[in-house]
């Protein structure tokens, strides 16, 4: 299917992966992970740090709600990252933390 994919929270994504963009660097829905064969607790952590960004990072706000919030969401994406490559052998995937400010 894919080679690699991102990871990258965007707001009010249905998911935090995105298809790479050699195939139009779409977001993947939940049926998408379902399709990738993820176990339900992977998939279940990926949906909660997307809600984590939607909540703490709001769109209306344009900024996370405290460093603290940054610190967790960028600790939380490098673990994710890391089960991902692990849940998909030979598959790469590219971890964009846009959101977090380059001092964090």
């Amino acid at each position: 299917m894919f080679d690699r994919l991102r990871l990258m929270s965007d707001y009010e994504a249905p998911t935090p992966v995105w298809a790479p963009a050699s195939v139009g660097a779409f977001v993947l829905s939940p049926t998408h992970l379902d399709h990738l064969g993820l176990d339900e607790t992977l998939r279940t952590r990926l949906l909660r740090w997307q809600q984590y960004f939607d909540d703490h990072h709001p769109a209306d706000l344009c900024g996370w709600d405290s460093p603290g919030s940054s610190q967790r969401y960028a600790s939380e994406g490098e673990q994710l990252r890391e089960e991902l490559e692990r849940a998909l052998p030979g598959l790469r995937v590219e971890l964009d933390l846009w959101p977090v400010p380059a001092d964090d």
